[in-house]
């Protein structure tokens, strides 16, 4: 469970842009999964300069002045101890230029190739070349004790072995990718001054926000666990991070570790301030489900962190739940060493009342003294009771971005088809097509990009489960594991959908109906994906020829519809309606992306479907999902069938009767969720129009039937629960 459940989306800041369609000029890494986020010491922020933008990707200093390079270009900056710009120049033969190291006398660096370039910037020349074996250099920094002292550079790219090559091209040293665990470097620095070292530093998207620097032993490549992300003192969310370097005396008397925001700022922090306090325990996890049993027993549990040097051997484990008295448990059979775990379950569980519940646990007198860093103490979760009796089955939704431009989504799309393959009316999928890389998806949405800059996805394929509830990260990595857990959990909102499509207006109407379990929130809202099926024209550059749940305008808009504050036991009913404007185009790049007003990209409209959810918009977590059952073209004599099945969810037995018209053929048929056949018949006479089609042997999820004639056809989904 994430550390704080319902605060995953309150700061949204408004300079997240970028991606091809926000800021071309940012390098994004292919893969950024989410990591918790460790901080020790105070990070003392001493410097935060403005700096020229178009690209910036690397940095490094002299000790005297400040050196920015120009991934997609051949530009360097050069800026003074005080930030100012001074000089920019380019070195014949070298361009796009990323992380920097120096050696006391010249620069170093790689284009994401094979090469380490060595520069004179003095005089703005290119002394010669390093060739790196089998490494492609992106991120690099200098370890002066290597090769017995003649020195040598630690070199790596997004989240590869980390290879140590010396100055004759010799591979030295590799540390696997594997023990090290960084995904997504931007850059690297090396540490001889903090104690306990030598420590390699790098600067990588580890967590959902792409500005994280870490701490790695130098000699065992294992992180230590001092972790921090800038977004909390340095920059924003969405923005992304660059080259690192460390230099003494940059400002007097203090040794500082700096770095690049891409096209932000020149950034430095005292090191002497990331080092942890002495007595710093942290509570890591607070494991309380956002919704819990009214009347039963619920364990306080989670994960605690000693993030201080000195061993732990006592502590005060603390919850309240909203104003209440504390509740404290002293622990004093631990012995937990720098960066141990413990697993903790309060003595005294909780038992719930009706309503929404404020709980907050922190830990306190570690060792019997105060705490030196208290802003890590503590969480607080905001939950709510239910009757258990009002459970109804969760359809997880999956939010997946994803481009054809992107290598990495081929893997993440594949992925995500094997498990709903296996699991094919466990999910419910919608899918964004992104404006990046390169060009981007031709079917990226100004709408997809709303949903993206509300969940601050800033790497492609990324996938959210419950708003990110289940799941929050890298689709490659999803599992069918991840999915059983998310099906397994009650919702206590039923939503079902129905929507008729009429081909020849190209319009879509939709009507949705709400019952409501539990009491939803002001920031309760209805969100409506128009998706296609499957689409085949937006082909781009990673070698995917079929894309499906394809999201295609969303109804009114990205925004959804407020429908909240409910209370339980309420039925609401929603209507809403769009008419796909104009004709088909294909956009030649996500830069020219479909005008609503004005076009479509629907490849075929008699494919699409209805993704319907209750999202809390507040915190992001989704309540529930739904598709909607489909009519195209017999919208009117649907409704002389009078069409009825029953019962829904249906366990082993589900009756279909319908009013048939003596001239009239009507075919039956059942299908999963991934379009498999499970059950077909021919309707020819009245005297066949109560079917009862066994369900005993069909696993559970949703099913979706269909009734067709000559005239059209009508699907309605269906819950099999055993």
């Amino acid at each position: 469970m994430k550390k704080t459940l319902f605060s995953l989306f309150l700061v949204l800041s408004v300079v997240f842009a970028f991606g091809q369609k926000g800021n071309a000029f940012n390098e994004i890494s292919p893969n950024a999964p989410a990591q918790q986020n460790i901080t020790k010491g105070s990070w003392n922020v001493q410097f935060n300069y403005s700096i020229p933008g178009g690209g910036s990707a690397g940095c490094e200093t002299d000790g005297n002045n400040f050196y920015i390079t120009q991934w997609s270009g051949n530009k360097i900056w050069k800026l003074n101890s005080s930030g100012v710009l001074v000089d920019s120049f380019s070195i014949a033969g070298v361009s796009g230029l990323r992380d920097l190291a120096y050696d006391g006398t010249h620069f170093y660096g790689g284009t994401s190739g094979n090469v380490i370039y060595k520069m004179d910037f003095t005089n703005q020349t290119l002394v010669g070349t390093i060739a790196s074996p089998s490494v492609t250099v992106r991120n690099i920094c200098y370890d002066p004790n290597a090769d017995s002292g003649n020195g040598g550079f630690w070199v790596a790219n997004w989240d590869t072995d980390l290879t140590l090559v010396s100055r004759n091209g010799v591979v030295l040293q590799t540390i696997p990718s594997n023990t090290h665990g960084q995904t997504s470097v931007y850059g690297s620095a090396y540490d001889t001054i903090s104690p306990g070292g030598p420590f390699i530093w790098m600067i990588n998207a580890n967590s959902s926000v792409n500005t994280t620097i870490t701490q790695l032993d130098a000699t065992t490549g294992v992180p230590t666990g001092l972790q921090k992300d800038l977004t909390t003192n340095v920059c924003n969310v969405g923005e992304i991070g660059g080259g690192l370097f460390i230099e003494p005396d940059i400002v007097t008397g203090t040794t500082t570790i700096g770095g690049l925001i891409q096209n932000v700022s020149l950034f430095g922090i005292e090191l002497e301030s990331t080092q942890p306090d002495t007595l710093d325990l942290a509570v890591n996890t607070f494991n309380l489900p956002a919704m819990v049993p009214q009347g039963q027993s619920v364990d306080i549990t989670g994960e605690i962190e000693n993030q201080g040097q000195a061993t732990i051997t006592s502590f005060d484990l603390n919850y309240k739940v909203d104003n209440g008295s504390v509740v404290t448990e002293n622990i004093t059979s631990v012995n937990l060493n720098s960066y141990d775990t413990y697993n903790y379950t309060h003595s005294t569980a909780w038992t719930p009342t009706a309503g929404s519940h404020t709980v907050k646990v922190w830990v306190s007198n570690p060792n019997g003294n105060n705490d030196q860093m208290n802003t890590n103490d503590t969480i607080t979760v905001t939950t709510v009771s239910y009757d258990p009796a009002s459970a109804v089955q969760r359809m997880p939704l999956h939010e997946a971005f994803t481009s054809s431009t992107c290598g990495p989504c081929v893997a993440g799309n594949a992925n995500l088809s094997t498990i709903f393959t296996a699991n094919p009316n466990k999910y419910v999928c919608i899918k964004y097509q992104m404006s990046w890389p390169g060009a981007g998806d031709p079917y990226y949405t100004d709408e997809g990009g709303v949903r993206r800059q509300y969940y601050g996805v800033n790497s492609v394929p990324n996938l959210k489960v419950g708003g990110g509830y289940y799941y929050d990260g890298n689709s490659s990595s999803y599992a069918a594991t991840d999915l059983n857990t998310a099906y397994a959990d009650p919702s206590f909102v039923d939503l079902t959908a129905d929507l008729v499509i009429t081909v020849g207006t190209k319009t879509v109407s939709l009507d949705v109906q709400i019952l409501n379990n539990i009491d939803l929130p002001a920031s309760a809202r209805l969100f409506v994906g128009i998706v296609e099926k499957k689409t085949t024209q937006n082909v781009g550059t990673n070698g995917e020829t079929e894309f499906d749940w394809v999201m295609k305008k969303m109804l009114p808009d990205a925004g959804g519809t407020v429908i909240g504050p409910l209370t339980q036991g309420t039925t609401t009913n929603e209507s809403l309606s769009y008419t796909f404007n104009g004709s088909y185009r294909l956009p030649s790049s996500a830069n020219d992306p479909i005008n609503h007003a004005i076009e479509h990209s629907v490849e075929e409209f008699s494919d699409l479907i209805a993704v319907v959810w209750i999202q809390n918009y507040s915190d992001g977590m989704v309540y529930q999902s739904a598709y909607s059952s489909v009519t195209v073209g017999m919208k009117d004599e649907i409704s002389k069938l009078e069409l009825n099945m029953y019962p829904n969810p249906a366990a082993d037995m589900l009756n279909v009767t319908f009013k048939a018209e003596k001239l009239k053929q009507y075919t039956v048929s059942v299908m999963s969720n991934t379009g498999q056949l499970v059950y077909e018949k021919q309707i020819t006479s009245e005297a066949e129009n109560n079917l009862q089609i066994n369900t005993s042997e069909y696993a559970e999820g949703i099913y979706f039937v269909k009734i067709e004639n000559e005239n059209g056809c009508y699907t309605k989904p269906v819950m099999i629960k055993h």
